[in-house]
């Protein structure tokens, strides 16, 4: 691809944002022209290493770019998706949306309005093995699901007076800050739901004002239950695998590692799919997957699988489970939302 038709993008934000510098530097699609950080020697040497340029003020480089990749605190992404949609820049937002409802659909009507394209970062729906598991869903091949286990067990540092640790800046807890991409996966396997409940805990995860362990139930209106466990506070892990599907002719299971899938029926336990080498750093790891169906809506005028419409269906059943768990864990009735 000519130097002219490529996407000159740049990254806010080099914790989460690393994985997209990458991504974007190893895409004949983009032009990296940008990193930023507020760390200025860290932004410097990824530069370096990247062979572009860098800042700590990513507003003084709006006019040099066509697109950005926003992954800053999840208290800013309203205001710097508002700013950079404003000056008719692309924008691939990590999540979530935004900690407000309200926030969340003035962003998504301003990028209507400006004819811009946005996307959020929800990293796991690109994933070759996922991609491949709602093709096997749908297909129906292994009979109906009906039930399913999904196991998000890990441990973050306490990160205490910090805006992670504040509720009001992190949006909530675990769950809509990292649980955020499994709800919206369930959606996009199983459909819309007709129920949800949840309860969370503090226990173990003390320096967080909302909740670092979280345990969620979701009905379907196909008849399929979901359970989906959520933390930050566990020292020690032995998960099963990363998500189990019971259907009406088996169990398809995806391993915890995201790029294998195995069936287990009456005929045994194979392997369908995978697995699938794992990306390097300098390929991205697995942003690169999100990073070029983003710049490839870009180029060619596409609605990204993960708007910001489609963002709001995950965050709207989140915000209805912590409902519930106000509620002592009373499910909340999603029908029609």
């Amino acid at each position: 691809m000519s130097q002219s038709n490529k996407v000159r993008t740049a990254v806010v934000g080099l914790n989460m944002g690393l994985q997209h510098a990458y991504a974007y530097a190893k895409s004949e699609r983009a032009d990296l022209r940008w990193v930023v950080d507020l760390d200025a020697e860290k932004a410097a040497k990824v530069a370096e290493e990247l062979g572009c340029s860098w800042t700590t003020d990513w507003t003084t480089i709006i006019d040099d770019i066509d697109a950005v990749s926003l992954c800053t605190p999840h208290h800013l992404h309203a205001p710097q998706s508002l700013q950079a949609i404003a000056a008719g820049k692309h924008v691939l937002l990590e999540k979530p949306l935004a900690n407000t409802e309200e926030d969340c659909l003035k962003t998504i009507e301003a990028a209507k309005e400006k004819g811009v394209t946005f996307m959020m970062a929800y990293i796991v729906r690109f994933l070759p093995a996922i991609i491949k598991l709602k093709e096997i869903l749908d297909s129906g091949q292994y009979g109906k699901p009906f039930s399913v286990n999904l196991w998000i067990q890990a441990y973050l540092q306490p990160m205490p007076n910090t805006w992670f640790s504040r509720k009001a800046q992190l949006g909530g807890g675990v769950m809509f800050s990292h649980g955020c991409h499994y709800v919206d996966l369930l959606l996009w396997l199983f459909g819309n739901t007709k129920a949800i409940t949840s309860l969370g805990t503090r226990v173990g995860t003390e320096w967080m004002e909302g909740e670092g362990t979280s345990h969620g139930l979701m009905q379907f209106e196909n008849g399929v239950v979901a359970h989906l466990e959520t933390s930050w506070g566990m020292k020690f892990k032995s998960m099963p695998s990363f998500l189990q599907i019971h259907t009406t002719e088996g169990l398809i299971v995806l391993e915890a590692g995201m790029n294998k899938i195995e069936v287990i029926n009456a005929e045994g336990r194979q392997t369908i799919f995978g697995p699938v080498p794992a990306l390097t750093k300098e390929e991205g790891t697995n942003a690169f997957y999100e990073c070029e169906h983003f710049l490839e809506c870009i180029q060619n005028g596409i609605t990204p699988e993960t708007d910001g419409v489609e963002a709001m269906r995950s965050l709207r059943a989140i915000w209805a489970m912590y409902e519930a768990a106000e509620n002592g864990g009373v499910p909340v009735s999603t029908t029609g939302v």
